[in-house]
């Protein structure tokens, strides 16, 4: 079986043959050169990432932030060719799970990966939850109805599992955007209307009530 990887490395050349030994160790590798190419897979639900902390287009920790904020799970290592402690300990700040200084060879990469990836098994379940007429795949993040594949984005997802959870009960929109968005947001609370509007879109059957002037109750 494939396992996915995220890698954000804009030496092209580097890129290419840590691709080269990831597949050869029968990972999926979706290959990045900055961060702008690397922003359309933020929504996709790729359990590791590696991202190089200096990139043309801005520097890697703040596209380590968005990755961590939009699902804290999401296991990341950085690197680096300045080899500034003050870069691992930013990293490690926001979360990432493990650093790597330049240069290095591509072996060591896919020995760290090695070591990641059976954590990952141990942080996910294997369960599908049946409502009907969804199924939704804990482990892959995924939403299928009759056994196609509805297209969510991962912000959705998180949303979608949150109120399974928490059946029955009446959520205000504050206490979504802390449990989903984190507390650090400082947006307007209407963003989660329009995921909620998003939602109801794709999924019409699930029962998500609106509670005016509050926030939402799932109703199984």
């Amino acid at each position: 079986m494939m396992k996915d990887i995220c890698l954000v490395e804009d030496e092209k050349d580097l890129n290419q043959m840590l691709k080269y030994y990831l597949e050869k160790a029968n990972y999926h590798v979706y290959t990045c050169t900055s961060i702008l190419e690397a922003q359309q897979y933020v929504d996709l639900a790729i359990p590791l990432w590696v991202i190089d902390i200096m990139l043309p287009d801005g520097n890697g920790l703040e596209l380590l932030k968005t990755i961590k904020q939009k699902n804290k799970d999401t296991m990341t290592i950085i690197i680096s060719a300045k080899g500034d402690r003050f870069d691992r300990v930013a990293g490690f700040e926001i979360g990432c799970d493990d650093y790597i200084a330049k240069p290095f060879l591509p072996a060591e990469l896919v020995f760290r990966v090695d070591k990641i990836y059976p954590r990952l098994k141990t942080q996910t379940t294997c369960d599908i939850i049946v409502i009907s007429p969804y199924e939704i795949d804990l482990t892959k993040r995924l939403v299928f109805q009759n056994k196609e594949k509805i297209d969510i984005t991962s912000r959705e997802f998180d949303i979608i599992y949150y109120f399974i959870q928490h059946k029955g009960q009446a959520i205000s929109r504050d206490c979504l955007l802390n449990d989903i968005w984190g507390q650090d947001y400082y947006g307007n609370d209407r963003i989660v209307d329009n995921y909620i509007k998003n939602i109801r879109r794709k999924l019409p059957e699930l029962a998500l009530e609106t509670i005016y002037g509050y926030g939402y109750r799932y109703n199984l």
